[in-house]
């Protein structure tokens, strides 16, 4: 509920005081830098989760020491990339968008996954959601009292992490000492051990983290108005992601192939549900809730608010047959083969949906690309159950 918070305490102060084009500008490189931030990750939030869940302390110090050194050494040349793309995409408020990607981008950096995996909830409140909630809440407060919009990226986007990790070392009590024996070779081959759960995470940022970027190539004018249906999309999905995080432990501690497998179907059944409530409710409340985020500056209308639910219902499924269910059971490749289906299919939905329905087009591509990603997944372990190993 308090990540919820940060961007809705952000979102009316950039509309109201610099208008659609100041929010465009904000969602390209929100855009931009949320796919990158995945690469930086590398992989860590697929498959950390369920390894520190089975680890004894010291063990997991070492893995989250060796996830931020790894994480480090592709962070500074792709929040080069990030900037300069923000920039020269950016229609509006260029210098602005280019300091969002950069710290959208260095969110890849965080721990979340980490704290998931051990069941620190009470730790993942205090370095994440805590600090981005303050220095949101500040960037806010700023902006209405007349500061420039670049005060948005440097407290709200930027500082947050800087925060988060400092108080990540701090709790873990995490130091050198903990990559002893890690060469920069070593680390290397770490990242390349990483590569596929990297890759199937690459691979879903680019129908997942690009749309607005994709949106903004065939049909500027539409950027406003589906990067607002976006967002709001993605903070609900934000909220529902506490469901599978939950669930990962659970599945992750479960001893026995047959047991673990049993846990996975049933977090795919009871995301399924979650997500076909929270996708009816999206429908309901989106038309309202855009009205008020926005300033009125932006409006969504029900049309579109339903195929968002329809999205919603199939991410929610999605996010427990690949990242629990898959994970559980070891087939890191088919998450990675089904991402690349997504891939195919949604970045030549979503351009081609632009072009001939404008924002509607762009959510169907979204739309079609999540199920074809599903359904992959589910015949997988429909195979499993079928084949059991």
């Amino acid at each position: 509920m308090l990540s919820i918070a940060s961007p809705l305490l952000a979102i009316p102060a950039i509309t109201s005081r610099f208008g659609a084009s100041g929010w465009a500008a904000v969602a390209i490189g929100q855009s931009i830098g949320a796919s990158l931030a995945v690469i930086v990750e590398l992989g860590w939030g697929l498959t950390g989760p369920q390894r520190v869940a089975r680890q004894d302390r010291p063990s997991r110090q070492k893995t989250l020491a060796v996830s931020l050194a790894t994480k480090s050494i592709v962070l500074v040349p792709l929040m080069v990339v990030a900037a300069v793309s923000s920039f020269f995409l950016s229609q509006d408020f260029r210098y602005e968008s280019a300091a969002v990607a950069v710290g959208a981008a260095a969110y890849g950096m965080n721990s979340t996954w980490y704290f998931i995996g051990t069941g620190s909830s009470t730790k993942l409140l205090l370095s994440d959601a805590v600090p981005r909630l303050l220095c949101v809440a500040a960037s806010a407060i700023l902006i209405f009292a007349g500061s420039p919009l670049l005060i948005y990226p440097a407290v709200g986007v930027v500082l947050p992490i800087v925060v988060s990790i400092t108080i990540v070392l701090y709790v873990e009590h995490i130091n050198c000492q903990h990559l002893h024996g890690m060469t920069a070779p070593r680390l290397v081959k770490v990242i390349a051990a990483q590569s596929t759960a990297l890759g199937g995470r690459a691979l879903s940022a680019i129908y997942m983290s690009l749309p607005v970027t994709l949106v903004s190539l065939v049909a500027p004018s539409a950027v406003p108005v589906f990067s607002a249906i976006e967002r709001l999309q993605r903070i609900y999905l934000q909220i529902l992601a506490a469901a599978p995080n939950v669930m990962q432990k659970w599945v992750g501690q479960s001893q026995g192939s047959r047991r673990r497998y049993r846990r996975a179907a049933k977090s795919v059944t009871y995301n399924a549900l979650i997500g076909l409530f929270a996708g009816v409710a999206f429908t309901l409340v989106a038309p309202i809730m855009s009205s008020v985020i926005f300033a009125s500056s932006i409006r969504i209308p029900a049309e579109y608010a339903a195929i968002s639910g329809i999205l919603i219902f199939v991410v929610c499924t999605s996010r427990a047959s690949g990242s629990i269910a898959l994970v559980a059971l070891g087939r890191i490749k088919v998450i990675m083969i089904s991402a690349a289906a997504g891939a195919a299919v949604g970045v030549p939905g979503i351009l081609v949906g632009t072009y001939l329905l404008n924002v509607p087009g762009a959510l169907i591509g979204e739309v079609v690309a999540e199920i074809v990603v599903l359904l992959i997944q589910l015949i997988e372990l429909r195979k499993h159950r079928n084949n059991p190993q």
